[in-house]
């Protein structure tokens, strides 16, 4: 009890780690307009970045649709654009990773995509990837054989970075199917939930190695994230016997 006490010292401790807060003008969100997966292997996201309608300029979240069309305003008057040059989006798969294109995964976009990212940039339009969608190229839910990048949702987030600092919208995320919870509190996926999976669970978490983790079993608290709070769950749990309500 005592080393488990000292493990959880050194997680609340590592929480407490916070960036710098950032003076630049906040992205308006993502809107995701559709998801698609198809029998013949691949999959892919449909969405607008945060952007004005009528220009398709990138926009901090000062922005309405109400303004935009507000005659008595003064054109760009009453909202803030973004410089599209410093705009770029990041996709997000189950749990909040954020999800690295890399050119092995997307040859077609070779000329652009010469090494592994987690940005696109605004501007792009690529064979695979650009402004308004997204490929996933041999993988998919429903084609047999194929493993899945996203297994419950899929997210996708506006990055604003100007030198060294940086403000990013929400990430916003669509449901492309049920959780896939086997064994609630399951965490090293073995069948039984016991001490075991909470080792696992405090692992995890300090080393973020997710090799035979199961992180729908270890969202306990089912706050869809896997933190430090899915830890204390499982422990009131395998002494109570009782998840809470």
């Amino acid at each position: 009890m005592k080393k488990l006490s000292l493990l959880l010292v050194l997680l609340f401790t590592l929480s407490a780690n916070t960036n710098a807060q950032s003076s630049l003008p906040t992205p308006l969100d993502p809107v995701i307009d559709g998801w698609y997966d198809y029998t013949g292997g691949f999959s892919h996201l449909m969405f607008t970045l945060g952007q004005t309608l009528m220009t398709n300029e990138p926009v901090a979240d000062d922005y309405s649709i109400e303004k935009e069309f507000d005659v008595d305003s003064a054109y760009y008057g009453d909202y803030t654009i973004l410089s599209r040059e410093y705009v770029t989006y990041s996709i997000f798969t189950d749990f909040d990773e954020i999800f690295v294109f890399t050119p092995e995964e997307y040859p077609n976009d070779a000329d652009e995509l010469n090494m592994p990212t987690t940005d696109i940039p605004f501007n792009h339009e690529g064979f695979e990837f650009g402004m308004w969608e997204c490929h996933f190229p041999h993988h998919s839910n429903i084609t047999e054989g194929m493993a899945p990048f996203f297994q419950w949702r899929i997210g996708i987030r506006t990055n604003y970075r100007v030198g060294d600092q940086a403000s990013y919208s929400n990430i916003v995320y669509y449901e492309i199917g049920p959780k896939p919870v086997t064994m609630l509190g399951d965490v090293n996926n073995d069948g039984a939930v016991n001490i075991t999976d909470v080792t696992a669970l405090i692992n995890y978490l300090l080393s973020h190695d997710a090799l035979g983790i199961n992180k729908f079993n270890a969202d306990v608290d089912d706050t869809n994230s896997v933190n430090i709070t899915d830890v204390t769950a499982l422990i009131n749990y395998l002494l109570s016997k009782q998840w809470p309500s």
